[in-house]
């Protein structure tokens, strides 16, 4: 099974990126299964449900992940419960245990379970600890279902590669975002768990992580608050492919993308 897995979408520029290259890409990977990370796609913060149906139904997107921000546009609350394609981060105060993980029947009729997951390091919230939730969520998993693929959403590099390690042997594939920057340490743990500590963002570079560099720089020279907004320059796509055997659910190849949006 081959997977298509993108960090943090920014804005109109990451939508757009994305729309564009995503069917050579899908092509060019043989992928089977996509999966974005949402919690930035509208406006930079949250995700809107007209959005939401662009990446699933126009797009065919498989999975959307999410992040701290997942509840900024409140309209989720309205078609978060009609969906299974949308994984929340299951160890966050305000979030359901049970909705951060979810079971897919990918397009060769295989099944894999994608987990949520939002770190606690240099993180805002009193937030669940991420190893004894994932742990309870791998348990709900059917033994029958051996990929399996987790979103760590997380600032700490060290907490990303923490759970990669404790997660080695028992998931497929596990990946970091939403610090926007990519990391170039894609590997496989003991030939078995595909990692990689920060898949990077799709959206404007010409930025400060993918919001306007002028009001970034201001606020950190002054402490002044200024709106932020998403960046349209310099578009550029980070991903990942991984390739996982279904019948062990051990990752045999993992390979970095980078693109130009334009």
């Amino acid at each position: 099974m081959r997977i298509l897995a993108f960090g943090d979408i920014i804005g109109k520029a990451g939508r757009r990126c994305l729309e564009k290259h995503l069917p050579s890409l899908r092509e060019k990977y043989e992928s089977e299964f996509v999966i974005v990370n949402g919690e930035n796609a509208a406006g930079g913060f949250g995700l809107t449900e007209k959005i939401f149906d662009e990446f699933t139904k126009n797009w065919g997107i498989d999975c959307v992940t999410m992040g701290n921000h997942w509840h900024d546009k409140r309209e989720i609350y309205q078609f978060m419960e009609k969906t299974q394609k949308l994984v929340l981060p299951g160890n966050m105060s305000n979030v359901e245990e049970d909705q951060g993980m979810r079971i897919f029947t990918t397009k060769s009729g295989e099944q894999a379970a994608v987990i949520n997951l939002h770190g606690r390091a240099f993180m805002q919230g009193d937030n669940r600890c991420i190893f004894q939730t994932v742990d309870r969520l791998l348990a709900r998993v059917p033994d029958r279902i051996k990929v399996r693929i987790v979103d760590i959403h997380a600032e700490a590099t060290s907490e990303k590669q923490a759970l990669g390690w404790h997660l080695c042997g028992k998931v497929s594939l596990v990946y970091g975002t939403h610090s926007h920057v990519p990391t170039a340490d894609e590997r496989i743990f003991e030939n078995k768990t595909g990692f990689v500590t920060d898949l990077g963002m799709t959206g404007g570079y010409d930025s400060v992580i993918g919001m306007k560099k002028e009001a970034a720089i201001h606020r950190m020279r002054t402490g002044e608050p200024r709106k932020f907004e998403p960046s349209m320059d310099n578009p550029w796509i980070f991903a990942i492919s991984a390739t996982i055997d279904e019948k062990t659910g051990n990752c045999t190849a993992i390979e970095r993308i980078k693109l130009s949006g334009e």
